[in-house]
């Protein structure tokens, strides 16, 4: 069993992780009764259908998630400018929203609340496991923020980011982010005179939501710097990123040890 938040005063158990894949209506209907929508909402019905599942794309999440996007990305910009220290920089700031606004997290959100059992995928997407895509669990998140603004107003979608994204609210604000690898070798490699770092995707593996993808980065050169390994791109740009600047930083201190 897990636990599953719906509301901060509210916690209830969601079904056991092995049938936590199987689509159920049910989930639908209680999420809309403990959030004040109506189940007949067409807000939520769209937002919690997928394109492949869609007769066009109106039925879909789509638009949806367009404004859920914006409108998450004003509430945490807000949130940051009022829960930081006025000395927190606007670089920081970005970096900081960006950690919570960007798919990964919004996949945690998706799978607490138990997106993937709500929303309605064609069989061959669901059967090849894309219902717990970070991508697509992410994209319905936005899409129910939208819900919630629209059925339920501003107040009750601050409510509702709260206790989704609670967690990442408050870690970014306690830590708030250094410059990630692939910043900080872009600032390198151009403070040197190397241009901007490349980066090619050299393999790519796996099918549905289980995937391996490993990338070259090289300099404007064409010399290879380092490379990476991760269940998506990002990460794996991100690990030869770190390895590049391990590289580059090594080799720098060799050429200090070995000067007069």
């Amino acid at each position: 069993m897990r636990f599953l938040l719906l509301r901060p005063e509210k916690i209830v158990l969601s079904d056991s992780e092995d049938n936590a894949d199987d689509y159920d209506p049910g989930a639908r209907r209680l999420f809309a009764e403990e959030w004040g929508i109506s189940p007949d909402s067409l807000h939520l019905k769209a937002a919690l259908t997928h394109s492949s599942a869609a007769p066009n794309v109106t039925e879909s999440g789509e638009r949806l998630e367009f404004l859920g996007d914006a409108l998450l990305s004003a509430y945490v910009a807000r949130y940051l400018i009022s829960h930081l220290p006025v000395t927190v920089g606007e670089d920081t700031l970005s970096r900081a929203r960006v950690q919570v606004v960007r798919k990964e997290t919004l996949a945690v959100a998706g799978r607490e609340l138990g997106i993937s059992r709500m929303i309605a995928i064609g069989p061959g997407e669901r059967k090849e496991g894309r219902h717990k895509n970070d991508s697509l669990l992410a994209d319905a998140y936005e899409a129910l923020l939208a819900v919630i603004c629209l059925e339920c107003g501003d107040s009750a979608l601050s409510v509702f980011i709260d206790a989704t994204l609670g967690f990442a609210l408050s870690a970014v604000v306690q830590n708030p982010p250094e410059p990630d690898p692939k910043t900080l070798l872009q600032l390198k490699l151009q403070a040197t005179g190397h241009g901007r770092p490349v980066y090619e995707t050299v393999e790519a593996t796996g099918r549905g939501h289980e995937h391996n993808f490993v990338v070259v980065v090289r300099d404007a050169e064409n010399t290879e710097l380092g490379h990476g390994e991760g269940p998506n791109k990002r990460a794996a740009q991100m690990q030869a990123a770190k390895m590049a600047l391990l590289h580059l930083n090594g080799s720098q201190t060799r050429l200090n040890e070995n000067s007069p």
